[in-house]
């Protein structure tokens, strides 16, 4: 299916409408991938990937009519996440990696909270604090996983795998709304706030999910078929 068919906007209805219903695809293909075992880290991975698309897609839908830094984040978190699921897909490695982030992600969080403890803090929570970074970095250590695991920036990755000018260019848009730029504090509402900018982040939003949908979609059938030929075909996927 060209991934145009599954963008619309004739009205904020039927854009909410094709939002939801392309979230709803997603986690159904999700919850059928987890159950793939033949994927490894896979179906660990790309349920959560398609899941997390479509909770923001779900909460676009909630909240189109709010202000535009509302589209512009969300936007980007589905671009970023349609990045990363790429990314992931062209190595077994950048895969694990990946997974491995997620605790290495929990351990940066936990001494953050702990750096922003102060006179004022529990001792107690401090110390759960510490307890549960401990625990985290030996089990790393125990299955053999790095405390660093490969890290590219988000620019790296689109670049690695052929999105780099898309890249720039939408990074050039949103990236206004989500950061304190000139642009987004300086100039007045009715001056940034408009459909010239709205609707460009609001179409990629369901291309870039629409995107993730159908590579997911790919995953299911070659795991399919693989059932069906007694093969594991499950890593046959179209960059």
């Amino acid at each position: 299916m060209h991934l145009q068919a599954l963008t619309k906007f004739a009205s904020t209805d039927e854009f909410r409408a094709n939002l939801v219903t392309i979230a709803e695809r997603l986690q159904a293909v999700g919850t059928s991938l987890y159950q793939r075992i033949e994927l490894g880290t896979g179906c660990r991975v790309y349920p959560a990937i398609a899941d997390s698309t479509a909770r923001q897609l779900q909460l676009l839908a909630r909240l189109v009519d709010e202000p535009i830094e509302i589209t512009a984040s969300v936007c980007r978190t589905v671009f970023e996440i349609n990045v990363v699921f790429r990314y992931c897909f062209s190595s077994p490695q950048h895969l694990d990696d990946y997974a491995i982030q997620a605790a290495t992600d929990e351990i940066s969080i936990y001494k953050s909270l702990r750096g922003l403890a102060n006179g004022e803090s529990d001792a107690n929570d401090v110390k759960v604090l510490d307890s549960h970074i401990e625990q985290m970095r030996a089990t790393l250590l125990k299955h053999g996983k790095s405390l660093k695991p490969d890290r590219p920036s988000l620019f790296q990755m689109a670049k690695a795998i052929g999105l780099e000018e898309e890249y720039q260019s939408f990074y050039g848009i949103y990236s206004k709304y989500v950061h304190a730029s000139a642009w987004f504090v300086l100039r007045k509402r009715e001056h940034i706030d408009l459909p010239m900018y709205r609707l460009p982040m609001q179409i990629h939003a369901q291309l870039y999910g629409a995107d993730t949908l159908e590579r997911q979609k790919e995953i299911q059938r070659n795991t399919e078929k693989g059932d069906e030929a007694g093969t594991d075909k499950s890593s046959e996927f179209p960059n």
